[in-house]
């Protein structure tokens, strides 16, 4: 697919222009960011016994109660000292929490609790076989603690990508100040961390300059499920991307994207099969590309259901750009989204300010109208 795409026509590609992963049996300890091929569900009840939810004792029937051992059957009358998770017999009444009663001479006295207080009933939360996560859910730290309490250990599902990012550029220079004709490195942190927050298992950076064979070298070492390249999207002689992705055989899926900043953004696929996501080398409009296309690219690669992007009012007047979609760094404040400043291409404190990029469209936005944000993913 060639010529200027629209924003969001592209970001549908990179969803379903490439073939899921396949489908395997992972760890909870290694499923963060992965998506389940089908529903998971209770293998029991959840909880799985009537347990107590505080310190105290169980008791039957009205007080006072005379305590017996804990494991002991309560008859009316009896109390045993229960701890937060442990077990209530079928025949207890309710729980007395610890600070609400007393003992004295083996005898418990207390105000009479209503019957099943602060007891935390069998299934109360799931039914044995109801659905814990559905298929598509990309799995977060609160999902995997979930299904490990609901008593599984493993998740049939697609695994989190891994991803490499390739540097290029002759003039990057990787400390202190750069002189004239030369730019300091701007996304050796920053480009493995967004990746990563964004859902990738893992992020590798490898570096090379503007020599098409070394590009092209870098990107077949690597390994990784998806490859992002930085800078050499342009068409300038200095720009030899290309020559390198001719060299991997790669297949368009689209160049140029109706977006600013952020245009010559560039997604093809690999002779391997794998996709490579081309950013520009200017920072703000390469941070642009990476949360644009990346997420839907992930998605698509897990089968995870992709969810729409949230909105905000915009706080004031936001003007668009004819020629397409506006991303632009931006603050949620109590009046709504308001633009940062400092936002050209080759600018980094809007960004550094913002915590959101907000999605114009080209005819622009007044103000208190609902305008799509991407959520910043440091």
């Amino acid at each position: 697919m060639t010529g200027d795409l629209d924003w969001d026509a592209a970001r549908d590609a990179a969803l379903h222009a490439f073939a899921p992963l396949p489908v395997a049996t992972l760890r909870l300890a290694v499923a963060r960011h992965a998506a389940p091929a089908a529903d998971v569900r209770a293998p029991g009840p959840l909880p799985h016994y009537d347990s107590s939810a505080m310190d105290g004792w169980v008791v039957r029937g009205g007080g006072p109660w005379r305590l017996v051992p804990t494991g002991a059957v309560l008859r009316d009358g009896g109390a045993a000292v229960v701890v937060t998770g442990g077990a209530v017999p079928p025949e207890a009444t309710a729980v007395v929490p610890v600070e609400r009663g007393s003992v004295q001479d083996g005898t418990l006295t207390a105000d009479a609790p209503r019957p099943g207080a602060h007891i935390r009933r069998e299934g109360e939360e799931a039914d044995a076989g109801s659905v814990l996560v559905t298929a598509g859910t990309r799995l977060s730290p609160a999902h995997l603690a979930m299904l490990a309490v609901a008593g599984l250990d493993e998740v049939r599902a697609r695994r989190a990508p891994a991803v490499t990012a390739v540097l290029t550029g002759d003039e990057v220079v990787l400390s202190g100040m750069p002189g004239p004709g030369r730019v300091r490195d701007a996304f050796g942190t920053m480009i493995p961390a967004a990746v990563t927050g964004l859902g990738a298992a893992a992020a590798t950076t490898l570096r090379c300059g503007d020599d098409p064979a070394a590009i092209a070298a870098a990107i077949r070492s690597s390994t990784a499920d998806v490859v992002v390249t930085v800078g050499g999207t342009g068409r300038s002689g200095a720009d030899r991307l290309r020559e390198a992705l001719a060299v991997c055989g790669a297949e368009t899926v689209f160049e140029g994207v109706a977006m600013r900043p952020g245009h010559p953004a560039l997604l093809v696929r690999l002779d391997d099969g794998r996709p490579l996501l081309a950013l520009p080398g200017n920072p703000l409009a390469a941070v642009v590309v990476l949360l644009s296309f990346l997420p839907p690219l992930l998605a698509g690669l897990t089968g995870a259901t992709a969810e729409p992007l949230p909105t905000a009012p915009a706080g004031e007047e936001l003007p668009g750009w004819p020629g397409g979609t506006s991303v632009l760094p931006a603050r949620r404040a109590s009046a709504g989204l308001t633009r940062a400043a400092a936002v050209r291409p080759n600018m980094l404190r809007g960004l550094a300010a913002a915590d959101v990029l907000a999605v114009v469209p080209p005819g622009g936005a007044p103000a208190g109208a609902p305008i799509r944000c991407i959520p910043l993913p440091w």
